[in-house]
């Protein structure tokens, strides 16, 4: 459905609302970048990854708290490792 203006100041008003809502969507977007950018440093990744192995393994067996608990002590193993060989 078409819109028909009777004046220019009827044009320029949907004008300056439109311009409006293209900068709310620009800073929502801008505001989402940030949020993905700061979830993504190795420093949360780590955190929210052992967060929820630690709420897996709390709700697990003892055979399957054993077999994560040596993964992880294996994987920090080779972590460790391969740091102290690049020094």
């Amino acid at each position: 459905m078409k819109k028909s203006y009777s004046s220019i100041e009827e044009i320029n008003a949907d004008l300056e609302i439109l311009k409006v809502q293209r900068d709310i969507h620009y800073y929502k977007i801008t505001q989402s970048l940030d949020s993905i950018k700061s979830e993504l440093t190795p420093n949360n990744l780590v955190r929210n990854t052992f967060g929820s192995v630690t709420s897996f393994v709390k709700g697990s067996n003892n055979v399957q708290a054993f077999l994560i608990s040596a993964v992880m002590k294996y994987f920090f193993k080779k972590v460790r490792k391969r740091n102290t060989d690049n020094l």
